[in-house]
């Protein structure tokens, strides 16, 4: 569905690999991404269901036990893609199974001490899923599909959370948990090594991934090896990666504050009951999701990521003009949508983003963990921009959103024209200077710094 159109007997073995891959890999890595993020969903519907008065917290005691999830969340990220260079896929399942362990306790807590340790151990088993998922899909996806799947995985995976979670809200906390630790142990036998020894894959269809995976970056990539070096770790940190980790952050200040505290604000539009306001937060995230894989849509068929983002971003701050520029209820929530819709169609290509622009592995899995690390950053910040005392307008959030939003904008501009600088001086031979004196192993290690390799605008 996805695969380009065919037109030789190769390019009918090409579609065919990839229509496998898009039935079983990667359903495969957005049910477990889907069962993951239900956690996220949950706390802010069992906010305004009664979570506070029922464990006793009080004053800003929600915003810190949410905020401890990300300091681990985020603690973990790098950390984490690099055992799973070393490891292997079977640290996903043992991510993904300890993740239900702690969600079924997550069932029996009953005080604020309680709801302390359930999140820091909720981040800290969650926190490697996104990138390690992302990594995985790079080395399966030639670079120009990769943006398709990372799209479809991320939106609708938070989305449906979002969107579950607000028909089921609270309570469900040990069926889950249950669920999750046998899909993990799944996952023991169903996640795929490397291609290079994946049983997914028979040798002809290892052959064509390993091409196209090599033609990620125009080059061979000859440094599969499991072990971790730290000059291939200090190479993750370039201007790219730098500024999609920047932009990163401002987009999850936005998407996720306003997801963990939808039902809040949807609740204060009209003094909702809990239920109709539950309910209520239900479309915001469906329309997010759909728009977003449309977003992604077009950025593959027009090849251009920077753009996307900021036509996404454009809508982001769209809907917090409103948010800011308008009381009446139905407007404001119109304003969810496009605000949600705006950050939800962008955070997805930023990772898709990075992923298609580093190279040799070794940087791409350290690149895509310190992208998602900083957007985990932007989210501990997003759930301190909601606070109690705002309630209900929670006007300092919206200023803030529309603020980072602009910023986000206009530095993805900057980040497109500083790539078609970097490819036009590279085009003129100007950066050959870099393979002057280099053995082949210091050449293979060059990545996306090669003369030869191209950038994705």
């Amino acid at each position: 569905m996805l695969a380009p159109k065919a037109t030789t007997d190769y390019d009918l073995t090409k579609k065919r690999l990839l229509r496998k891959l898009d039935t079983t890999l990667l359903p495969m890595v957005t049910l477990l991404f889907l069962i993951m993020s239900f956690d996220k969903a949950a706390v802010g519907n069992a906010k305004i269901a009664g979570l506070e008065r029922d464990l006793g917290l009080i004053g800003l005691d929600f915003n810190i036990g949410v905020s401890v999830y990300y300091v681990t969340h985020f603690a973990c990220q790098l950390p984490s893609n690099m055992a799973l260079r070393l490891i292997g896929p079977v640290w996903l399942s043992f991510l993904v199974i300890s993740f239900g362990i702690v969600s079924i306790s997550t069932a029996f807590i009953g005080n604020y001490a309680g709801f302390l340790v359930t999140r820091i151990m909720l981040g800290l088993t969650e926190g490697g899923l996104v990138p390690g998922i992302v990594y995985i899909l790079s080395l399966y996806y030639p670079r120009s599909e990769l943006i398709m799947r990372i799209c479809i995985f991320l939106p609708w995976g938070g989305s449906l959370s979002g969107a579950v979670g607000g028909f089921l809200a609270s309570g469900l906390f040990l069926v889950e948990g249950i669920i999750t630790i046998r899909i993990g142990i799944l996952c023991v036998f169903f996640i795929p090594d490397h291609p290079k020894n994946s049983r997914l894959l028979t040798e002809d269809e290892r052959a064509l991934v390993l091409e196209g995976t090599a033609r990620n970056s125009n080059l061979p990539d000859a440094s599969s090896e499991r072990r971790v070096r730290p000059r291939l770790i200090l190479r993750s940190f370039t201007f790219h990666v730098g500024l999609c980790s920047l932009c990163h952050l401002f987009v999850n200040i936005s998407l996720q504050g306003l997801s963990i505290f939808l039902p809040t604000i949807i609740a204060s539009l009209s003094f909702l009951a809990t239920v109709e306001a539950q309910l209520r937060t239900v479309p915001p995230h469906l329309v997010e999701g759909v728009c977003a894989v449309g977003n992604a849509y077009l950025s593959y068929r027009l090849r251009q990521r920077g753009i996307c983002i900021a036509i996404a971003s454009t809508v982001t701050i769209i809907g917090y003009a409103i948010f800011l520029g308008s009381d009446n209820s139905h407007i404001r929530y119109g304003a969810c949508f496009l605000a949600l819709v705006g950050s939800g169609s962008s955070s997805p290509i930023f990772l898709s983003w990075v992923a298609e622009n580093t190279a040799p592995e070794a940087v791409r899995a350290k690149s895509i963990a310190i992208v998602d690390s900083a957007g985990t950053i932007g989210s501990l910040i997003g759930v301190w921009a909601y606070l109690p005392r705002d309630a209900p307008k929670y006007r300092h959030a919206h200023f803030l959103n529309l603020t980072v939003a602009c910023i986000s904008f206009v530095l993805v501009i900057i980040g497109v024209l500083y790539i078609n600088l970097e490819n036009a001086k590279r085009d003129r031979g100007e950066r050959d200077h870099r393979l002057s004196g280099k053995s082949q192993t210091d050449i293979d290690d060059l990545g996306s710094q090669h003369p030869e390799y191209r950038y994705q605008p």
